[in-house]
């Protein structure tokens, strides 16, 4: 009788075990969990007011190290949220302190370059993606949500047809929902086709000033006075 408990036992935590490594939602929750501090850290102190409303910015590290991204504005502060290593789960779940606590009237946002790194495919993206819109839409339906296109690199240029499907997919929800705005970054990156090199530093995937200098060319015209 002990035996067969004992097996029994040993079997169902067996599956469990194995459930839990193939259960991609797992997955994606114990790596965004990792942030938790960061994010702490990034949404600290009180939430700041303003006639004329606030824009955000948030995603991946390309937003976190924008620096002057609050000179896009002239009119409304633009609050960066960008942390490193966020994908489009992540910033979902850290979504209420990120974004929503600051009842925005505009987002831009920078995700599916990590999601693609990691393997993601362009329907998951899509998926993660639009639970953000339709969560900032239920909580203030008149906000504009600016996607930034995911940027080629040359770290990452192997991957650029899922790089490109994706902004594809994104760009064509864009045509159809006047709520959202595609930001295409990711052409004027190019030269005859190829990453330009000489918009990144050392580490091939994050930009220099001169890639910086691409993005606020085609953002400045999109951002809300």
């Amino acid at each position: 009788m002990f035996r067969s408990i004992l097996n029994t036992l040993v079997i169902f935590f067996s599956f469990s075990v194995v459930f839990a490594q193939n259960d991609p939602q797992a997955t994606y929750l114990k790596q965004a969990e990792t942030f938790a501090e960061e994010v702490a850290a990034i949404t600290e102190g009180p939430v700041p007011t303003w006639d004329t409303g606030i824009i955000v910015f948030t995603g991946s590290s390309s937003v976190r190290l924008w620096r002057d991204a609050g000179l896009l504005s002239k009119g409304s502060p633009i609050i960066n949220t960008g942390f490193g290593g966020s994908t489009a789960f992540g910033l979902n779940h850290y979504l209420e302190d990120l974004v929503l606590r600051y009842d925005p009237k505009q987002v831009f946002i920078y995700e599916g370059d990590n999601d693609i790194a990691a393997g993601r495919d362009t329907r998951t993206i899509l998926e993660h993606l639009d639970t953000i819109f339709t969560r900032i839409w239920e909580h203030n339906p008149g906000t504009e949500i600016v996607y930034i296109a995911a940027k080629p690199s040359p770290l990452r240029w192997e991957l650029r047809k899922e790089y490109e499907a994706l902004n594809k997919a994104i760009e064509r929800r864009a045509k159809k929902e006047d709520r959202l705005v595609f930001a295409d970054v990711y052409s004027p990156m190019l030269e005859k086709g190829q990453v330009r090199g000489d918009l990144f530093v050392e580490d091939r995937l994050h930009m220099n000033r001169k890639g910086y200098a691409i993005w606020a060319e085609v953002i400045r015209p999109l951002v809300m006075e």
